[in-house]
């Protein structure tokens, strides 16, 4: 199989042989209306456009330092539902939650009663610069997020005799990227995944026809002139649909975290068929955040012998349909769903 980075670079060349002949219908045009002048012009500014894209979708070096995130104290808490969870009662099983971009563990709270009962421990951290202030996020991105959230499993999974991965958003993003490490190493392998609302494409024309936003390929530059735009805290009076109002996290963009996972998840996408625990993909249709095919290229990626998906059909409610853990309409037929996934495998 192609590395997911050489593949990712035939995309681009594929896409740059599409569009070589709309460069040379314009050039021919400009020569033809306005003269060489107005052709060296509209060269120029086509070999401008191509290193301008180019440079926004070359992959980075991933980062080497082991990122540290010690919990904030409460008072800086955006929230107190925001705090990292830590339900360690010396249950052999355990539940390792992570929250998505920017919002905060408070997405897993109601998973504790039910947790304890049937016997699973829960950890749910606070992910770095989430759960705060909008400007904590400054120098965060994709690789420090996976890099704590590793820390953290490491750290964790060898207390248990079985780990399960729940993921929402971005973080079932990292939690396929967890089963991806370490499936292959029987003392750390999680025992099964389950993702809501994962993410790993965002813009990719060539190979998926998907364009998440159009200035994602322009993210590197944005992020260049500013590391947010609307950031901010939600309002907490604001009234709500469906029980959003109760969503923890960050308002706002922010384009260098942004490209940070537009560059790295063709490889996330290159290595699915490493999953080889049984996964639950969960994703409700018509999601406004995360494209919903993803949900399908999951299922179709990974390597897994016992896939599941559930399929959420919101289209009455106005919301973005995203974080399935959260509505009132869907999270506990979600969390039944995932604990009755989960218990097939408790051996």
């Amino acid at each position: 199989m192609k590395s997911p980075l050489r593949r990712d670079g035939f995309a681009r060349g594929v896409a740059f042989f599409l569009v070589l002949p709309g460069i040379g219908g314009l050039l021919a045009l400009a020569a033809c209306r306005w003269g060489s002048p107005a052709l060296l012009w509209t060269a120029a500014g086509a070999v401008a456009a191509g290193g301008f894209l180019w440079w926004n979708l070359k992959p980075l070096p991933p980062r080497s330092r082991i990122p540290t995130a010690p919990t904030p104290a409460p008072q800086l808490l955006m929230h107190p539902d925001a705090a990292p969870l830590a339900h360690l009662k010396g249950h052999r099983d355990l539940l390792f939650c992570i929250h998505g971009f920017p919002a905060t563990p408070a997405d897993f709270r109601p998973f504790l009663p039910e947790a304890d009962v049937l016997g699973y421990d829960l950890a749910a951290p606070l992910l770095p610069g989430c759960g705060t202030t909008p400007r904590d996020l400054a120098g965060q991105d994709y690789d420090s997020f996976l890099g704590y959230v590793r820390t953290e499993y490491l750290r964790l999974r060898p207390r248990y005799d079985r780990v399960f991965l729940v993921g929402q958003s971005l973080g079932g993003t990292l939690a396929l990227v967890l089963a991806q490490e370490y499936c292959a190493v029987p003392a750390l392998a999680p025992a099964a995944v389950a993702t809501i609302g994962a993410p790993v494409v965002l813009n990719s024309l060539v190979r998926h026809g998907m364009v998440r936003h159009p200035l994602i390929y322009a993210a590197r530059f944005l992020g260049l002139l500013t590391s947010s735009l609307g950031a901010g805290l939600p309002d907490p009076g604001r009234e709500g649909e469906d029980g959003n109002e109760r969503w923890l996290g960050y308002r706002g963009v922010y384009p260098r975290f942004v490209h940070s996972l537009q560059v790295r998840f063709p490889e996330v996408e290159g290595k699915l068929r490493r999953v080889t625990c049984p996964v639950l993909v969960c994703h409700a249709r018509g999601d406004r955040m995360t494209d919903y095919r993803n949900a399908a290229i999951i299922a179709a990626g990974v390597g897994s012998d016992r896939i599941e998906t559930y399929t959420a059909n919101m289209d009455r409610f106005r919301h973005i349909r995203h974080a399935l853990l959260l509505y009132d309409s869907q999270r506990d037929r979600v969390r039944e769903r995932i604990l009755r996934f989960f218990g097939e495998f408790r051996g």
